[in-house]
């Protein structure tokens, strides 16, 4: 079974996925162009999944470090690094039960041992087209010269008063279980409550979700301010192209709906946040069983049952 998780987020200023600069003094924010030459601002799905590692961390679970030479890896009681390319079969059950991040995202190591990932992003993608617009800084420097200037002015691309569309998709059959991906068996490595706590603090982590490029001054809120939730039996994203907003706010209500009736799920949620969306009221007229983004997530835990 799969929760297929798709969302709207608002983007005041931000510059999520900005580069580190490809020289001179702008500094660009990654972007695709449509077929008539419009520009979207998107943040990749490695960096999602990043920053979903982040925020589990921040919510008190552990995740794997990168050794120096930049792999992932964890500790063992004594705090000595674990070689996982040679270690991995005899620590396996330990990094399971111990690492949010192996069990919900998966892992591919040199040497052998590779996970499927039960969690599946896809690229945060904006609505509206990019309008062009810039912030913009000053580095100092050290003038030769009392007279001289001691700044260069620095242009960072940014996008500005937007909407952004997601979906995830969770496997919540392959949480706490190790697939052969040849032979698709099953071993259970955790036990029903422990398959639900990581379920449980996923789903939490979707309602505090953060993170991103420039946060330092740019800081944004990316969390859901809309969501559609639906447990079914694939992992087909159906609801990601029926996502749409329109330059005055207002959420496409008929895409989402002929969606819905085209598709078969055991059950569907949807969550709003309040004065973020112009049509807020019609939408609770037009859908069922619409609560807060924080409720409908809340109807999504403890999945998980005991065979």
């Amino acid at each position: 079974m799969f929760l297929n998780i798709a969302y709207i987020t608002k983007v005041n200023l931000a510059s999520l996925n900005g580069s580190e600069g490809t020289g001179g003094n702008i500094t660009e924010m990654k972007k695709i162009s449509s077929a008539n030459g419009e520009e979207f601002a998107y943040v990749s799905g490695q960096a999602l999944r990043r920053y979903f590692k982040e925020t589990l961390h921040q919510l008190g679970e552990r995740i794997t470090e990168v050794s120096e030479k930049g792999e992932p890896t964890f500790r063992d009681e004594n705090g000595k690094y674990i070689d996982l390319d040679k270690k991995l079969k005899d620590v396996k059950e330990e990094a399971f039960k111990k690492f949010v991040d192996l069990d919900l995202f998966g892992y591919m190591f040199p040497s052998g041992g590779r996970r499927w990932s039960p969690i599946k992003v896809t690229p945060l993608i904006s609505i509206l087209p990019y309008k062009g617009e810039y912030d913009y800084l000053t580095r100092k420097q050290k003038p030769k010269k009392e007279n001289e200037k001691s700044g260069n002015i620095v242009q960072i691309e940014v996008d500005t008063l937007n909407f952004m569309r997601g979906n995830i998709m969770v496997n919540i059959s392959h949480i706490g279980n190790e697939v052969d991906e040849y032979t698709y068996d099953v071993s259970e490595i955790l036990n029903v409550d422990e398959k639900n706590h990581r379920l449980n603090i996923f789903l939490d982590a979707v309602k505090n979700f953060n993170g991103g490029a420039k946060q330092s001054r740019n800081l944004e809120d990316i969390s859901p301010k809309f969501i559609v939730i639906s447990h079914q039996k694939t992992g087909n994203p159906f609801l990601l192209n029926s996502l749409d907003v329109d330059s005055e706010g207002n959420i496409n209500i008929e895409n989402i709906l002929e969606t819905i009736e085209e598709n078969d799920v055991e059950k569907l949620t949807i969550g709003i946040s309040k004065g973020i969306f112009n049509n807020e009221d019609e939408i609770k007229e037009k859908f069922e069983n619409v609560i807060t983004v924080s409720k409908a997530l809340q109807e999504y835990k403890n999945l998980l049952k005991s065979k």
